[in-house]
């Protein structure tokens, strides 16, 4: 399995697995990603600007995220708490999400050491990520590989989420 840029012909599949993510945090009393966020048009603008990753072997794509390099808007504000850095640019990881068939085989993390790696070689300090207080399962994932609870930040709509940073 290899991670790579996603490509216009990928649109499909990554929305089937941001609709399967969607459906799994309806299921699990999630309120993430319930109101039509995210939509093709994010996603295909994500493609567009080359921020957008797919964990694929042999043309099957297994996960998808959103990583860049830069600030977040929504991250600028921390309450209670407070970022483990105070850098200029930090990796920002968003639209995570594993084929519901292939969670717990490891795909999660090599998207994750993608986006390490990727920090890594640019020099970059750290990598930032929210989650919706009830989604356990990437909190798991995320205290698991080395972030620690941070705050909370307030996205544009201002729903609240839990803050996470990682030092690489």
């Amino acid at each position: 399995m290899h991670v790579r840029a996603s490509e216009i012909k990928d649109l499909s599949r990554v929305m089937d697995l941001i609709n399967q993510a969607k459906e799994y945090f309806k299921e699990n009393d999630i309120a993430q990603w319930q109101k039509g966020y995210p939509d093709l048009s994010t996603i295909l603008d994500d493609i567009m600007k080359g921020n957008s990753y797919v964990l694929s072997k042999h043309s099957y794509i297994y996960g998808t995220m959103h990583f860049i390099i830069g600030i977040e808007p929504s991250y600028v504000r921390i309450y209670n708490g407070h970022w483990l850095t105070d850098t200029r640019q930090y990796g920002i990881i968003h639209r995570f999400a594993i084929d519901n068939n292939h969670k717990g085989h490891g795909c999660a993390k090599l998207l994750l050491d993608y986006a390490v790696n990727i920090c890594k070689q640019s020099d970059i300090p750290s990598i930032r990520l929210d989650i919706q207080k009830n989604n356990k399962s990437m909190k798991e994932f995320v205290l698991k590989n080395g972030f620690k609870y941070c705050g909370l930040i307030r996205l544009r709509n201002n729903e609240e989420r839990e803050a996470y940073e990682r030092i690489i």
